[in-house]
């Protein structure tokens, strides 16, 4: 049969029905052919080409099936995660999507012979999130990159909390040190002891009296004056340790302390130059939109901070709508007095803490920990660095 005319209805027709999707069961995969009906079909199929193609598949079906399932899938993910991204959608919507494609790879050609066994694949292998609904299978694709930044994040993290349980211990074990070495020398605190007033006569009266110091004398007093010894420094540092002996103790007691008081200020200062970070954003805090270019709707609105997708950037649950923003668009949030918090920056990064008092005039919070080697302890931080919990 001769072929149409150029331009004519007849040519026109067939050009239209060429460009659409034709029927899938007169779909030759091996040869890649599309027959527009069941006789064109049937020609192809006796044809010598499909019959060479027929002897290359029977000798190695295997590896045709399989290179058939790797194009498939590959074509279904690219457009899963480039249209939908990781949103929850229906899996026969993203098919739709893929054999709009004329040269798509047919799934009759492929290991899976349903849209439900290749759902039931993917979700097997960890590539999506999948479930069924009363319209079907829905799908969710799984950035396995985020989850890597995710895990390293983890793993960062626990190396630093690992690091600092070991700095806290080798710091205790300093101050035991110190203290040891304290009782060893005879350093050691007197504890006041509660005694009991008793008196002989009740009906005796109590008399005070009021004399200057300068007339008291006592017998320790009344010592015999010497002439003054210029270059004689041991006897002076001997006579002068004899007559004022709490002075010792007290110079003792202040060295103890302020060794003490070095070391503790040595752990917070370096517990704050390691844990100071550029960024802040922590999962499950709240915080205030401070941006004004998603709208008034949401200037200065607070949202609930549900996934970090990298060190700066985080996705804010705001009223139901999820929004992508960066740190700089965002702020801590300060709570009534009472309410937990996270410590988001500085020394205590990440733990829990109590709001005791708000300082407005330093504008710095009192928190209370609530976790951790320091549970308990009163710290003070500024607005920026601690933000209320979800």
């Amino acid at each position: 049969m001769p072929r149409a005319e150029k331009g004519s209805a007849k040519a026109i027709a067939n050009k239209v029905k060429s460009k659409g999707l034709q029927k899938l069961k007169f779909f030759c995969q091996m040869c890649n052919k599309q027959c527009r009906d069941q006789n064109g079909f049937k020609c192809h199929l006796t044809s010598e080409s499909h019959q060479r193609q027929l002897l290359l598949f029977a000798e190695n079906q295997n590896s045709y099936l399989r290179e058939f399932s790797r194009e498939f899938e590959s074509s279904f993910m690219r457009i899963l995660r480039h249209q939908f991204g990781s949103k929850r959608i229906r899996a026969n919507e993203v098919y739709q999507e893929v054999i709009k494609d004329k040269g798509h790879i047919h799934m009759n050609s492929t290991v899976w012979h349903t849209l439900t066994g290749f759902v039931l694949y993917l979700g097997s292998s960890g590539k999506c999130k999948i479930d069924q609904g009363e319209k079907g299978w829905y799908i969710q694709y799984i950035d396995q990159e985020e989850e890597m930044r995710r895990n390293k994040i983890v793993q960062r993290a626990k190396k630093e909390k690992d690091e600092e349980e070991r700095n806290n211990e080798l710091l205790e074990r300093q101050i035991s040190r110190a203290l040891e070495k304290e009782k060893e020398a005879g350093v050691q605190d007197e504890e006041p002891v509660q005694r009991e007033l008793v008196r002989e006569n009740d009906d005796e009266k109590i008399k005070i009296s009021l004399v200057p110091r300068s007339l008291i004398k006592t017998e320790d007093e009344k010592v015999e004056l010497k002439p003054t010894k210029v270059f004689d420094t041991e006897n002076d540092g001997e006579s002068y340790s004899k007559k004022r002996p709490s002075s010792s103790k007290s110079e003792a007691s202040s060295s103890k302390k302020s060794t003490l008081d070095k070391i503790m200020e040595e752990e917070e200062r370096y517990k704050e130059r390691k844990n100071r970070k550029d960024y802040w954003l922590h999962e499950g805090i709240i915080v205030k939109v401070v941006t004004k270019k998603l709208g008034s709707e949401y200037y200065k609105a607070k949202g609930e901070i549900v996934e970090l997708v990298d060190r700066y950037t985080a996705k804010v649950d705001v009223d139901g709508d999820v929004l992508k923003l960066d740190q700089s668009h965002l702020e801590t949030v300060i709570p009534a007095v009472g309410k937990d918090m996270l410590i988001v920056n500085g020394g205590y990064r990440g733990t829990k803490a109590t709001l005791l008092e708000i300082k407005e005039r330093d504008y710095c919070l009192l928190l209370k920990l609530k976790e951790g080697l320091k549970n308990g302890r009163e710290v003070t931080v500024a607005y920026e660095d601690a933000s209320k919990l979800a």
